[in-house]
Formats: structure tokens, sequence, C-alpha cells
């Protein structure tokens, strides 16, 4: 699969069936030493127009399908994924 294909599927996560978005700005995260890829990095937006950045951890990527990923992560981390970018405040 080319990193490409991951663009327009949805991510649920398994546990709590929270639909965390759809993937259209997205960055992997890898580990060039190991060659192995660490993390999805997720940029989304919500109805306010506030941007944040979801960090799912790759061994907590369950499935890829043609229209989603599933995705299972542990309860602490659900919680404290979403870090909030402020785009009004530009230096």
């Amino acid at each position: 699969m080319r990193a490409s294909e991951l663009e327009g599927k949805e991510v649920i996560e398994l546990n709590s069936g929270e639909r965390i978005g759809v993937i259209s700005n997205f960055e992997l995260l890898l580990n060039l030493s190991a060659g192995i890829i660490e993390a999805l990095i997720i940029e989304k937006s919500n109805w306010r127009g506030e941007k944040s950045i979801r960090t799912i951890p790759w061994s907590c990527i369950r499935t890829i399908s043609s229209d989603l990923i599933l995705v299972e992560e542990p309860a602490d981390l659900r919680s404290s994924s979403n870090i909030l970018i402020d785009t009004d405040n530009e230096s």
C-alpha cells in the first residue's frame, strides 16, 4: 500500500465507536533506523474551524480496508492524543 492511498479513508476507534475523522492532511512518523512506521499523524478541523492534531501509534491500527481504518487506542491515549493548533496567532 502506498501512503497516498490512506487519503480519504475514515478513521474509527473500535472500543468507543468514535469517528476520529476522514484522512486528508496526514503524515507518517517513520523510524528510519528500524525501517518502520511509528505513528499516523492526522490534522483535523472541528465545526468552529479549530484545527487539532491527532497522533495514532501504528501499533494501535487494527485494520486498513478500502474505505476505513480501524484503530484500538487505550483509554488514556484517547483523551490525550489531540493537540489544539492556534492558527490565529502567527509569529
